[in-house]
This record gives C-alpha cells, structure tokens and sequence, in this order.
C-alpha cells in the first residue's frame, strides 16, 4: 500500500514568493501525481524544462489556459514572478501533478 501511495502523491515543500499570497516559503502541499490539470489548478512541475539554467527542480504556478497540445500556460500569484509571459507554456510531460491541498 505504501508504494501505491507514493506513485500517487508526493508531498512538496515551497520555496520562494512566487505564488504569495496564496503560498508562503515552507509551506508543504500535498501532490496527487499525473493529474490531469485545470485552468485555476496549481501544478508543480520540471523546472528546467522551462527554465534550462534554473537552480530549482520544481516549480508551482497557476494554471492560466490548457493549450489544445496539452502544455499549459501559468502563472505565478505574485506579479513579481517568472512565469509562462517570460518561459511560454510547459509542456505536459514536465507537469508532475496538481496540488490537491495545503498541509
């Protein structure tokens, strides 16, 4: 059981200002895995896969717009943030899953 619940959530602690004020530094949230995104979600995903020299591994944006290829558009809750307007969509691959809940 415990390796089925590992698959499915993770738990992800946050670093940073971006999404303030909705998420503080060190607040954790709870992950389910490979959840299908929507527009209002909050998703963690790859870092460097949109942002090649960043020294994050995950980020956690707002999903502003699914686009028809399945990457989505975010954007950060603080509007002094890097988002999809600076690095353009994500794309669905880099998406670990949606942020169910705040622990």
């Amino acid at each position: 059981m415990t390796g089925w619940l590992r698959r499915r959530w993770r738990l992800v602690t946050v670093r940073g200002h971006s999404m303030e004020p909705t998420l503080h530094d060190g607040d954790q949230l709870i992950v389910r895995v490979g959840r299908t995104p929507a527009a209002g979600d909050l998703v963690v995903f790859r870092a460097r896969d949109v942002v090649p020299n960043a020294d994050l591994t995950w980020m956690v944006k707002r999903v502003h717009r699914i686009e028809p290829d399945g990457a989505v558009t975010v954007r950060g809750d603080n509007a002094h943030t890097q988002d999809s307007r600076h690095f353009g969509a994500v794309p669905r691959d880099a998406v670990l899953g949606v942020a169910r809940r705040r622990r």
